[in-house]
């Protein structure tokens, strides 16, 4: 995740200071954050926090979950050295990260209203900034009238955009990104290619994320589900979607 470069107003290590408090309640800009665990970024303005992202070994986080993990209690992590540094916005600037954050679902709840996002950024919150091409209705029932599946849903960019049956789904969605980030990764690393379907199975329950072009489809079923009927439809939907 990427913001504009802005200008370099300095490095600092303890933002809490409260000698810099008065400067950072003036300040916009995005402050990069490295806490020796992993990376990431605040959007600020005048005080307000507007956007978070940070990314360490195992997981994403966005928005209010990011600020979250960022100001969890020092003294359940190892003390390690962090680094902030500040990129002072112009207009410009500013309306481009807001832009950006806004289509990566960023935003915290010290937001701008939505008119007024959406006069600065010609799009609304919590929407991505692409539009993927979505199933057929029929594709998503076929899926959920099977035995033992409890839900189906089809994420973008960690976005629901298509959900059918009971379930978190933009919980869901944002869990399943990083499952699947991870599965490519692992599969990557050693030299087996892309993951087709990734099934994750615990005595309760079992999940598939499957990518689909430029959707994932994830299913949720009961611990006693039969995975192969579920898998061949999903094969098929994949073959369907490549033009196979």
């Amino acid at each position: 995740m990427k913001l504009p470069a802005g200008t370099d107003s300095g490095a600092i290590t303890n933002p809490q200071d409260e000698a810099l408090l008065p400067y950072l309640m003036t300040f916009r800009g995005a402050i990069e954050i490295d806490t020796g665990r992993g990376q990431g970024f605040i959007l600020t303005e005048n005080g307000n926090l507007i956007a978070a992202y940070f990314q360490d070994d195992t997981r994403t986080y966005r928005g209010k979950a990011a600020l979250e993990y960022l100001m969890a209690n020092p003294s359940k992590t190892p003390v390690l050295q962090q680094r902030f540094i500040l990129k002072t916005y112009g207009d410009q600037d500013f309306t481009e990260a807001l832009k950006i954050c806004t289509g990566a679902g960023l935003l915290v709840s010290d937001r701008p209203s939505e008119p007024k996002l959406k006069e600065m950024t010609g799009i609304s919150p919590q929407t991505p900034e692409r539009t993927p091409t979505l199933f057929d209705e029929g594709t998503l029932k076929k899926l959920i009238t099977l035995p033992g599946v409890l839900a189906v849903s089809a994420f973008f960019e960690g976005f629901p955009v298509q959900s059918l049956g009971d379930a978190n789904f933009e919980h869901v969605a944002a869990l399943a990104e990083d499952l699947m980030r991870e599965g490519t990764r692992i599969a990557q690393d050693i030299n087996i290619g892309d993951p087709d379907q990734l099934i994750l199975e615990t005595p309760t329950h079992k999940f598939i994320i499957a990518p689909c072009g430029d959707l994932f489809l994830c299913i949720i079923t009961s611990g006693d589900a039969q995975l192969g009927l579920i898998r061949v439809i999903l094969k098929s939907i994949q073959s369907d979607v490549h033009g196979l």
